[in-house]
């Protein structure tokens, strides 16, 4: 009788230190089905001090790209987890990383947001947004694949 070895089970983050001082490359497809086009976003972004920096240059059809960055804090949270806060603060979400592929939800009336993580295959993970709302219907799809070297930085990057 043979016995068939369980498959090792893929490598996950388990806390915030897992993503701290890393540089990611982003790809990020947004789906705005109110406007019937579809934006790119390409950049990187880094998770250091607390704090989750991203910068890049966003697509659209028919126009010059446009320049884009965001912050948001990133704390540790319950069992391990990350709790994501505005720039200003106010809490936006929490990130389970007792699961390879948590969910996370934010109400911002009239809007709704829904994100679904998916780190099976970490370092590299995604982030899967759905947001509906009176004005609002879209999906963005973000793929962050680790750096291995030093990125080219934008003058003025604190990073």
């Amino acid at each position: 009788m043979t016995h068939k070895r369980a498959a090792p089970l893929p490598h996950l983050p388990l806390n915030l230190d897992d993503f701290a001082g890393h540089w990611w490359d982003i790809t990020r497809q947004i789906c705005d089905h109110h406007q019937d086009q579809t934006v790119h976003f390409k950049g990187q972004c880094r998770i250091s001090g607390g704090w989750y920096h991203e910068n890049g240059q966003l697509v659209l059809d028919h126009s010059p790209p446009l320049a884009s960055s965001r912050r948001y804090r990133w704390q540790p949270g319950a069992a391990g987890g990350i709790d994501v806060f505005f720039e200003d603060e106010r809490f936006f979400h929490h990130i389970d990383l007792t699961q390879s592929a948590p969910t996370a939800h934010h109400l911002c009336p009239p809007d709704d947001y829904h994100v679904a993580y998916d780190f099976a295959r970490w370092p590299d993970w995604t982030a899967h947004w759905q947001v509906s709302g009176p004005r609002k219907r879209y999906d963005m799809r973000s793929c962050y694949r680790k750096r291995t070297d030093e990125p080219l930085r934008n003058a003025g990057d604190k990073g």
